[in-house]
């Protein structure tokens, strides 16, 4: 038997009881599907990082580096190395 004096407040406090349950798993699915995204960022990050190969200069590139910078007074901006010199001259004229 149904107390007729309760069956509004029953009902408005299920409306609020599934309401907030629904927006709690909804909550739940856009922070699932924001570290899905991130996920995806560093994984694409760490292809890139994979498939980049560095290069060691050798000893000898190195001294004829450094006396090729002496002899043709080429600047290397503050902050920058050997890197630098290796995009402005991709013929790498040190070693002629």
């Amino acid at each position: 038997m149904k107390n007729p004096l309760t069956i509004n407040i029953e009902s408005s406090l299920g409306a609020i009881y599934l309401s907030m349950l629904s927006m709690f798993f909804i909550g739940l699915i856009f922070i699932a599907v924001k570290n899905f995204e991130t996920d995806m960022d560093v994984d694409m990050i760490m292809n890139i990082s994979n498939s980049i190969s560095t290069r060691k200069m050798s000893q000898t590139e190195l001294v004829l580096l450094r006396e090729w910078i002496k002899n043709s007074e080429v600047e290397i901006p503050e902050g920058q190395g050997y890197k630098y010199l290796m995009r402005e001259y991709p013929n790498r004229p040190w070693l002629q």
